[in-house]
């Protein structure tokens, strides 16, 4: 979206006072970020009055989940919406504001659009191109939209649709003109990244190859993902992982609990024997690996039992680091209604994040005295490719982007203190 206004002039600023357009990109994977949404959205109100001239663009999940009709009778004030279906939209739209070519009425809701097979789409859309401004060091590359998953509790099949796979040569232009930018990181964005297949007369790119072209591009020292799913492993992309030292040890894998039943009630699709079969074969692979994950805390029907379950996966997977939430109600599919107290569920959550905190500290610990690669995001600071970040003793007088190793001194918190070596 940034690009859309930067190629007609615009800079990107932080400071409202100076904006001559406003665009809020919304989130509604939980409850709490579309309230944060409409709370922002609602503030507004007193910029546009004192910048009648200003223009103000609601976009993302939930301007697609709450409707554009919705969303302007409520914010009278706002002058466009754009869901998430609609992302392709939005350089004409810019252009309606400000280049006054075309009629925002007569604008086509989605690019071409190819099916693959059943279950998911190739998508060949417009991408801006991205040399106009300065990448940073990690620049995020989005190789799929959507989901084609029914997880009981996730909305994001509402709002974005299904599985939309972009060109590979798409992918890797942006991914090669960020790097031109100066980006030396690339992280591959998608729902499910991991399931990305795109079919060509030659045959399918898959995901592994797709790792291998984008880790290839000239300038790029390290290639992240995420968020791949357990259901889309395959040995071709452990292999890619094992062989290709590019690929971060690092891998996100939500999992979301670690009872059997509470997964069958999600429609995740494996068993925690399965998802910790998959840490197994990562770690194989790279046994420098990290692993985080996702989980939710008081699922509809989840006991004290089920929630315990949970609790020895967060030891058994040996994870560095877990997002954990509370369940938010975010479809209205009858029987998910939250069963759970806020005050049990506050509970729950405490102790699962205490159980994550001991674990992660333990592994930190356990880096202490290893050499580690470090790619700098500032002159005394990094990260590693396990994601770790890394606080140098001292400057190194080396441009953040540079790859440097150092040995592991301490911890602190969840930083890990480091000695250059090189």
């Amino acid at each position: 979206m940034a690009a859309s206004f930067i190629k007609r002039g615009f800079k990107l600023t932080d400071d409202l006072k100076r904006a001559d357009a406003v665009v809020v990109n919304t989130c509604t994977v939980r409850q709490r970020a579309e309230d944060k949404a409409i709370s922002q959205i609602g503030r507004l109100r007193v910029w546009k009055k004192n910048h009648p001239e200003g223009k103000i663009f609601i976009a993302g999940c939930a301007a697609q989940k709450l409707g554009g009709k919705n969303l302007k009778h409520r914010f009278p004030f706002v002058d466009e919406v754009i869901g998430a279906k609609d992302i392709d939209k939005v350089d004409a739209v810019v252009e309606v504001y400000f280049g006054g070519s075309l009629d925002v009425h007569e604008l086509p809701v989605t690019s071409n659009q190819l099916p693959v097979n059943d279950e998911s789409l190739s998508i060949t859309d417009y991408r801006l191109p991205v040399t106009d401004y300065q990448s940073p060091i990690s620049a995020y590359v989005t190789a799929m939209r959507g989901c084609s998953l029914k997880c009981t509790y996730c909305i994001v099949p509402e709002v974005r649709g299904p599985a939309l796979y972009l060109p590979p040569e798409e992918i890797l232009a942006e991914a090669a003109a960020k790097a031109a930018a100066g980006a030396r990181e690339i992280i591959l964005l998608g729902q499910t990244v991991n399931a990305y297949a795109y079919k060509t007369p030659a045959g399918a790119i898959s995901f592994a190859d797709l790792l291998s072209r984008t880790s290839a591009i000239p300038g790029v020292s390290r290639v992240r993902f995420m968020s791949p799913h357990p259901l889309y492993f395959n040995a071709d992309f452990f292999r890619v992982f094992r062989d290709n030292p590019k690929i971060a040890r690092y891998v996100h894998l939500p999992v979301q609990s670690g009872s059997d039943r509470i997964l069958k009630a999600m429609r995740r699709g494996y068993t925690r024997a399965e998802y910790l079969d998959i840490v197994a074969k990562i770690r194989e692979a790279a046994p420098e690996a990290a692993v985080s994950t996702d989980f939710i805390v008081g699922y509809p029907g989840e006991t004290e039992a089920d929630f315990k379950e949970t609790l020895s996966l967060v030891a058994a997977s040996g994870i560095s680091f877990a997002y954990c939430f509370k369940y938010s109600q975010r479809t209205d599919a009858a029987g998910l209604a939250p069963d759970l107290g806020e005050a049990e569920m506050e509970e729950r959550l405490s102790r699962l994040l205490a159980e994550v905190k001991k674990n992660s500290s333990d592994i930190l610990n356990k880096r202490i005295g290893r050499i580690e690669e470090v790619l700098l995001e500032a002159e005394d600071s990094g990260r590693t490719s396990a994601n770790f970040i890394v606080r140098l003793d001292r400057e190194t007088g080396l441009k953040p982007g540079s790859l440097i190793r150092a040995e592991i001194t301490g911890v602190s918190k969840n930083t890990l203190k480091g000695r250059l070596i090189s």
